[in-house]
């Protein structure tokens, strides 16, 4: 059985990696290219608060089987550099839009998809492009103000903490924000997440608790896509996710809008074959 360390490397092998560097702001990029001609724009994915691009390590190689896939870790996360002032999702998505330009040129239609906090950045860099972006998919969004509820999680753990206190924090907080089902927290989700925790710089969660995404949703252009898993620990329960449908249709009335039932709020990894299968209609 590979590592959890050998497992990701494996993911890696099959892409090829970029950088770019917009206002000092230094980005890592990750890039699959179609495994067969693909059919329609490449899919550019944005992780989740204190994360990296592996919050999409369950996606990328299914998913590059028949589209180019391209993440990226969003500056203060991951192996990008720190986001310079000021810390807005406006200042977010002009740096990841300014870096699109410089990877892809400034004609290149692309079809988005974000989780979490990635997903506020998103939306704005929906707007941004206008007609370029093909479709806009928000997976487990923040950005809805009073709809948005905030898990209490366990303090990290320190630096002189043993490996074994370490990881019962990790299992723990997955269990409490990310992950429904007992079994989805195991040996690879405690590595993903305790790397990403390992490496962020930037906190998300007041941005996160805002209303802007909300507010952003009637300025879309694109094709709009809501994505929630059932159980999502910051949905606020299945009245609060209609409410988000409801704010999804007054926005764009031919948005879709769907729940997987029986998973959490890191839906894309605890049910990838249902996420993927969406995706893929982009």
């Amino acid at each position: 059985m590979p590592s959890p360390r050998e497992r990701v490397a494996k993911v890696l092998e099959a892409a090829q990696l970029h950088t770019s560097e917009h206002q000092g702001a230094h980005l890592a990029w990750q890039q699959w290219p179609a495994q067969t001609e693909p059919t329609s724009e490449p899919l550019l994915l944005l992780h989740g608060g204190f994360g990296s691009w592996n919050h999409w390590i369950a996606n990328v190689l299914v998913l590059s089987q028949s589209r180019e896939v391209w993440t990226l870790d969003l500056p203060g996360l991951g192996q990008s550099g720190d986001l310079p002032e000021p810390h807005t999702i406006q200042h977010f998505a002009e740096i990841v839009l300014a870096s699109i330009h410089q990877l892809f040129g400034e004609k290149q239609r692309l079809a988005l998809a974000g989780f979490s906090f990635g997903a506020m950045i998103t939306g704005k860099l929906a707007v941004l492009l206008g007609h370029r972006c093909t479709r806009c998919t928000l997976l487990g969004a923040a950005g809805f103000g009073v709809l948005h509820s905030q898990v209490v999680l366990l303090p990290l753990p320190s630096s002189d903490a043993s490996e074994q206190e370490a990881t019962r924090i990790h299992a723990e907080n997955l269990r409490r924000l990310m992950l429904h089902k007992p079994d989805a927290v195991d040996d690879f989700a405690i590595h993903l997440h305790s790397e990403n925790l390992r490496r962020f710089r930037f906190r998300s969660r007041l941005l996160a608790k805002s209303n802007e995404l909300a507010e952003l949703l009637p300025e879309i252009s694109a094709p709009l896509v809501g994505i929630w898993g059932s159980e999502d620990a910051t949905a606020g329960g299945r009245d609060q996710i209609e409410a988000r449908r409801e704010l999804f249709r007054q926005a764009q009335p031919s948005s879709l809008f769907h729940v997987i039932d029986g998973a959490g709020h890191w839906v894309m990894y605890e049910a990838p074959d249902a996420v993927n299968e969406l995706l893929l209609l982009a």
